[in-house]
């Protein structure tokens, strides 16, 4: 006889079961739909793009990207990562904008460069710098660059600086407002949520931890931070001193005493930026138009020149890989984000399984002879940093030289994967150093306390509870993260001594978690060279024996689906330069929301299960 009581929860079951895959059903048959949709709309985009403008004699390349620089872009992970990523819209690989810059200046058709910067985000002074001696080659070839902006940022106006002329909105300016700023300290906060964080670390400069222990700056983090932004700021402001033709001198008078000249001009901005020799003249977007028409000329209305996006497609410009691979290859493998051991796509982290893979690639490639590591990294997991230096070095002894090339931030783990390269090359502003270990376990016993949860159980062994992140962390515990910690700063002098040729005791004065500037980096012997890439490529090929060579980025092998993401994510119609955008205007509206942005986003960075990290946090880009 059936049992009513079991036949109604079968009844039930069955009801709830039915009802769950109807749902998913629905769900997976809207976002399918959803990705129709977008690719539908992505190829329609494609197909109805204006035709690419022809290139005449005397030409302009029009330069004034809508988006954010980086290093190198991720594929998404899936087509959901796609539609959801949108701090990538819009992200412009360095390395295309700099090889426009380059073709234009060998390419007879093209006379002028036509700047304007102030959309472009991901500006730094190491990125802005390398533009600037990029213009400055496209110069040297008896060529001219005119730069305009409304209102301009200081790497923006950096790289404008190398331009032959500088204009300027007559409602526009620009504010050379320094290096630094405010950064956020959460122990009040963490303290008002009961919530405690155990901190582990070593060296007396380690200032990573302090947002979660103090309310403000340490004394010796302050030493350390100031002695880097003013190195960096006087490198800077020199630069675009001798860009200008003015003093040194004239220039930390803008820069210090703005307010005084201000008021001199009645409150006029731009009129204080020209007369302090910032810019060469005021004129309105459609004046500057007319300027440069009488240079290069009109097609019909339109200006006779190309957006350097399409300027690279017309050239066959192609992502570095797909050029004739009959000659050696000098492999360039980008290091970007947060070292962590796995991580999805995404420009911020940068995952130590996916370039151990790509380093056993160009091991086990017999084309690719050398190595180069072009890291942008603050650091992350110790272990996963050990993980990528130690594949670097399997590759090493496999007969082909590892050069490493700094970019804004090497620092921490950044460094440590880069220690024992056969050469470091730096550049004059880069950020690195902060040879350093620490820990952090937060806890929430007293949390739960509050809302009247509490932790209670059993264990086998001491550590079974003892490192719970819900009832109170053990001494025991305690003192195996402290060890741990201990060793991996003793781990870090080690490699550093051994990759540098230091003494120990040479390494212990200039580490404990301090930063560096590349130029002092290179005093203290923490670098090689200051160098750009190109610079460290060429040594990579001198250490290989190679006298003439291609150049190609080490990437992961991409899926159909993933090539076609790919280009859907980046298959952005360039926007000519009367156009822009009110939301590159909103979100400087708001600097404080970013950086609380960016404080966070870097927590995603604490996932080691070993609790012990080699992390620059408080590494701004600079």
């Amino acid at each position: 006889m059936t049992d009513p009581n079991t036949t109604g929860a079968a009844t039930k079951e069955g009801f709830f079961s039915r009802w769950g895959r109807r749902i998913t059903s629905l769900r997976n048959f809207i976002l399918n739909a959803g990705f129709l949709l977008l690719l539908a709309f992505a190829i329609g985009a494609m197909f109805s793009a204006p035709g690419e403008p022809a290139i005449e004699p005397d030409s302009a390349l029009f330069i004034a990207p809508m988006g954010t620089l980086v290093e190198q872009v991720t594929p998404p992970s899936d087509w959901r990562d796609l539609i959801f990523r949108s701090s990538d819209a819009g992200l412009i690989e360095t390395n295309d904008l700099l090889q426009s810059i380059d073709l234009a200046a060998k390419d007879p058709r093209i006379t002028t460069i036509v700047l304007q910067l102030d959309s472009l985000g991901g500006l730094t002074s190491s990125r802005a710098i390398r533009i600037g001696e990029r213009l400055q080659a496209f110069r040297d070839t008896g060529k001219v660059v005119l730069a305009y902006s409304e209102y301009s940022g200081q790497f923006q106006y950096l790289a404008a600086s190398y331009a032959d002329q500088v204009f300027l909105h007559p409602m526009g300016g620009i504010m050379l407002s320094g290096l630094g700023g405010d950064r956020l300290y959460f122990a009040d906060m963490l303290e008002q949520l009961k919530v405690k964080m155990h901190i582990f670390r070593v060296g007396e400069y380690k200032s990573a931890t302090e947002p979660f222990s103090r309310n403000s700056m340490s004394e010796s983090s302050r030493r350390d931070s100031q002695r880097l932004v003013d190195g960096i700021w006087q490198t800077l402001t020199q630069t675009i001193a001798d860009n200008r033709g003015i003093t040194s001198d004239e220039l930390r008078t803008f820069t210090n005493d703005y307010d005084e000249l201000l008021a001199a001009a009645d409150g006029d901005n731009a009129a204080t930026t020209l007369n302090s020799g910032i810019v060469d003249g005021l004129m309105t977007k459609s004046e500057f138009r007319d300027h440069v028409g009488q240079r290069v000329g009109w097609q019909d209305t339109q200006l006779n020149g190309i957006d350097f996006q399409y300027y690279l497609m017309q050239q066959g410009a192609s992502p570095l890989g797909s050029a004739d691979t009959a000659e050696p290859i000098v492999g360039v493998l980008t290091v970007q984000g947060a070292i962590v051991e796995a991580a999805g796509g995404g420009p911020d982290m940068a995952s130590a399984d996916a370039l151990v893979e790509q380093i056993r690639m160009v091991k086990d490639d017999e084309r690719v002879r050398a190595l180069v590591l072009r890291v942008n990294s603050p650091g992350g997991s110790a272990f996963a940093s050990e993980l990528i230096r130690e594949e670097l070095q399997n590759l090493q002894q496999a007969g082909k030289p590892v050069v490493a090339s700094f970019g804004n931030i090497a620092a921490s783990g950044g460094y440590w994967i880069a220690a024992n390269a056969d050469a470091i090359y730096a550049e004059s502003t880069s950020v690195t150093g902060s040879i350093g270990i620490f820990g952090v376990v937060p806890n929430f016993s007293r949390s739960l306390d509050a809302i009247g949860v509490r932790a209670d159980g059993v264990a086998s062994a001491p550590l079974a509870r003892g490192l719970s992140v819900v009832s109170e962390l053990s001494t025991q515990a305690k003192d195996i993260i402290q060890l741990g910690v201990e060793h991996g700063y003793n781990e870090f002098i080690d490699l550093v001594a051994d990759g540098r040729g230091m003494s120990k005791a040479d390494v212990e004065a200039v580490a404990q978690g301090r930063v560096w500037s590349g130029l002092s980096a290179k005093e203290i012997g923490l670098v090689d060279t200051i160098g750009s890439l190109d610079d460290a490529v060429a040594r990579a090929a001198e250490l290989a024996a190679l006298s003439s060579w291609q150049t190609e980025d080490v990437r992961p092998p991409m899926d159909p689906r993933s090539l076609i993401m790919m280009q859907l994510m980046q298959s952005v119609i360039p926007l000519p330069l009367e156009t822009q955008s009110w939301l590159s205007q909103l979100s400087g509206q708001l600097p404080w929301l970013g950086q609380l942005n960016a404080d966070l986003q870097q927590l995603t960075a604490f996932n080691d299960p070993r609790h012990v990290y080699a992390l620059c946090l408080t590494c701004r880009d600079l």
